[in-house]
């Protein structure tokens, strides 16, 4: 019997609401489409989601971001260059909340693609990891109650940011920052000569490891390999749409996981999540 047609919508709405996230991202929407996957996985990866160490692993990656883009990256812009023409002081505070919510959500999502990507070829990844829960946050409440808005896929600089970035389509965070054009037209002129930098790309890079490696440390073992999910009636079809959406979505996420830091830098942010800045810094 076939799945009712809106369950991977309604599964990809229990990923987002586990993740703290207001909207559904790119990557979970591309997996709801590749059949049952999102059925199969979502259960064995919603137990580890909600654990402490989870979100530890993932806030460690932003502080990691924030260390390279902090060491290549001094902004010209600021909020008050912004505040001079192109946000008015209610879209600024639009936008600091927008890029909060990111800044919280990528890195948890970089963890579930690599998760996903390390138990493809294996038998069972995980379960090293504590099972101490997650505690209730305020900031993520606020995300939660954070309206996030998109602007069209092609819409304005979207065309230049997916080419400039060798991109297949437009991330979240650039749609979500589009929809302030003013905004995006100046801070992309920053924006676009990060990837310049050496350790920029090196740093991204070593996000995308750390995510793979960190695997091992989901507080319950997950089963995924292509056999096991051929095994719970996958088609082939589905399978390597997911496996395209995963390969597409790690790198992608590293990447924006440092332009969001780059976009809080030059907003004034700059403080740490789980590491001092001579931690980070030794």
């Amino acid at each position: 019997m076939s799945e009712p047609a809106t369950e991977p919508l309604d599964v990809a709405k229990d990923v987002a609401a586990s993740l703290r996230s207001p909207f559904v991202p790119l990557l979970i929407r591309e997996l709801a489409g590749a059949g049952r996957f999102l059925d199969v996985v979502w259960p064995q990866l919603a137990p580890s989601v909600e654990t402490a160490g989870f979100l530890g692993s993932a806030l460690y990656m932003a502080d990691m971001a924030l260390d390279a883009v902090e060491d290549v990256y001094t902004p010209l812009l600021s909020r008050e260059t912004l505040l001079g023409g192109a946000l008015r002081d209610d879209e600024l505070q639009t936008l600091v909340a927008a890029l909060d919510v990111f800044h919280w959500v990528q890195p948890q999502l970089l963890l579930l693609a690599g998760a996903l990507a390390e138990a493809w070829d294996a038998p069972t990844v995980g379960g090293q990891g504590r099972a101490a829960p997650r505690a209730p946050s305020p900031r993520e409440a606020t995300h939660l109650d954070t309206a996030v808005d998109f602007a069209r896929a092609d819409g304005g600089l979207l065309p230049e940011v997916i080419g400039s970035l060798q991109l297949s389509a437009a991330p979240d965070l650039y749609r979500a920052v589009a929809v302030w054009p003013s905004y995006l037209e100046v801070a992309w002129e920053e924006l676009q000569h990060l990837a310049t930098y050496p350790l920029f790309r090196q740093r991204a890079r070593a996000l995308y490891y750390y995510a793979r490696s960190s695997s091992r440390f989901l507080a319950q073992p997950l089963h995924a390999s292509r056999d096991a999910l051929a095994g719970q009636g996958l088609t082939d079809d589905d399978l390597t749409a997911a496996r395209d959406a995963i390969d597409r979505a790690l790198p992608t996420l590293a990447t924006m996981m440092m332009h969001c830091c780059a976009m809080r830098l030059g907003l004034g942010i700059r403080q740490r999540e789980v590491v001092t800045e001579s931690e980070g810094r030794s």
